[in-house]
């Protein structure tokens, strides 16, 4: 769009920018699964449906597996996004783990693409719920550090060892409860503190 500037010359307003393809395409992904579902994903109509060619899909995502794989670590990222943001504040190590959780479950709870996932029925094509499971592990190790770096802040009276063992085992128990909720956040988000509190408040009975 070409417009008079203050001083009469033409002046070429920027055009709307365009969302990356690979986000485009992960949005539409995404979409998809939390519609008609993932088992009707194909590579050629996700192509059709963000107006890119199939190979262009294949050379970001390889494969269905890679573009189910891009589409799970695009949601931790949020997840971890959230953790970093409460972690970042207060003095108090127990209140910082209390606050995370209530506000992971919290984004849990919302989360379209997670219920999708979660209540797909067995036998329909769902391959998300078997990659969560699969890359279970890596998801742990990245979630703990990212919980480390961010704890580290804090005088907790334990050794390197010891808080990574903690931190293991909260970040377990923590997806526990995304995977399968049981009472409301705030509620789990007491008990994972309660128990965080035993340990990092220096109980020896406890180490």
């Amino acid at each position: 769009m070409v417009a008079g500037g203050p001083d009469g010359a033409a002046v070429t307003s920027a055009p709307a920018r365009a969302v990356p393809t690979r986000d485009a395409l992960l949005d539409r992904a995404a979409e998809v699964t939390c519609g008609p579902g993932w088992s009707t994903i194909t590579m050629a109509k996700l192509a059709d449906a963000v107006g890119v060619s199939r190979q262009t899909v294949y050379n970001e995502f390889g494969s269905k597996s890679g573009l189910a794989e891009a589409l799970v670590m695009r949601e931790l990222r949020r997840f971890l996004a959230v953790v970093e943001a409460e972690l970042s504040s207060g003095d108090d190590v127990v209140d910082a783990i209390r606050r995370t959780t209530v506000a992971v479950l919290s984004l849990a709870a919302d989360n379209p693409l997670l219920h999708a996932v979660l209540s797909a029925s067995h036998g329909t094509g769902n391959d998300l719920l078997p990659l969560l499971t699969s890359h279970s592990a890596g998801l742990i190790d990245t979630a703990s550090a990212v919980l480390a770096d961010n704890v580290r802040r804090f005088t907790i009276p334990l050794t390197d060892a010891q808080l990574a063992f903690v931190i293991d085992g909260v970040v377990r128990l923590v997806l526990s409860h995304v995977m399968q909720p049981g009472a409301a956040p705030e509620e789990t988000a007491d008990r994972v503190a309660w128990l965080a509190g035993r340990v990092v408040a220096g109980d020896p009975s406890l180490r």
